[in-house]
């Protein structure tokens, strides 16, 4: 299924994201702080109207530690995974306030693309349960929702060269989908040094150590979607 709009993409988005027990969403841009119309950049406000209003009165995302650990680190992390002993009192008092809200746990998928500011998709909810197995395609279906609509809202370069081959992307694709070098030769017809050989360049190409880093990368930078989105109705690829 092609989605052709932003509606139907935040509709496919918050649908799979409610089988983990989010119930509000927030896509938006990260500028900085001294910017007081911050709120120009959110692309999808799905917060509870009474939270955003909380929010904004209280200046929140000045200080807001989730803010902070986006633009610090381009790694997906759980609210539970900040440590409440290094944040300030403001900060705290964020954390808490949202937990009087209902939003007692949420997931950040921070966004960084080059030549473009730092972005995040964020999700909450009051109980949430994300097995360790399922938050690897969770936090791709955030990317990929943030990359679709970019390139909806037209806030992204098509034109933009891109750094995988044709057949680099399609090596990492199935890296993706969890597949080893010896079966990805197999369905590609090539040998496993070749299929090695195109993870060494996609290495190099995107900065990774590793393959695991490459995909998030590519993931950021539109060079590939996952392949297991299809299988859950999702895609913005032209003929799908």
């Amino acid at each position: 299924m092609r989605v052709k709009t932003t509606a139907e993409v935040l509709t496919t988005l918050q649908r799979h994201l409610e089988r983990y027990g989010f119930s509000d969403l927030l896509i938006t841009g990260l500028p900085v702080f001294e910017d007081q119309d911050w709120r120009r950049q959110i692309l999808c406000d799905g917060w509870r109207q009474e939270w955003s209003c909380r929010y904004v009165e209280q200046g929140h995302f000045e200080h807001d530690p989730c803010v902070a650990q986006c633009r610090r680190s381009a790694f997906p992390f759980l609210w539970g995974d900040l440590q409440p002993e290094l944040m300030s009192p403001r900060a705290k008092l964020v954390m808490d306030e949202a937990r009087d809200f209902s939003m007692k746990e949420g997931l950040c998928v921070p966004v960084h693309i080059p030549l473009h500011g730092p972005a995040v998709v964020t999700a909450a909810g009051d109980r949430v349960e994300v097995p360790p197995s399922d938050r690897p395609l969770v936090e791709a279906l955030c990317l990929n929702a943030f990359q679709a609509i970019c390139r909806l809202e037209g806030r992204l370069d098509r034109q933009r060269q891109r750094i995988l081959g044709p057949r680099e992307a399609e090596v990492l694709q199935w890296c993706a989908e969890g597949k080893a070098a010896e079966d990805i030769a197999i369905i590609l017809s090539v040998s496993k040094f070749t299929v090695q050989a195109h993870q060494r360049h996609i290495r190099e190409k995107l900065g990774a150590n590793n393959i695991s880093q490459a995909l998030v990368k590519a993931l950021v930078l539109g060079e590939i979607q996952v392949i297991a989105l299809t299988k859950f109705g999702y895609s913005d690829k032209p003929g799908d």
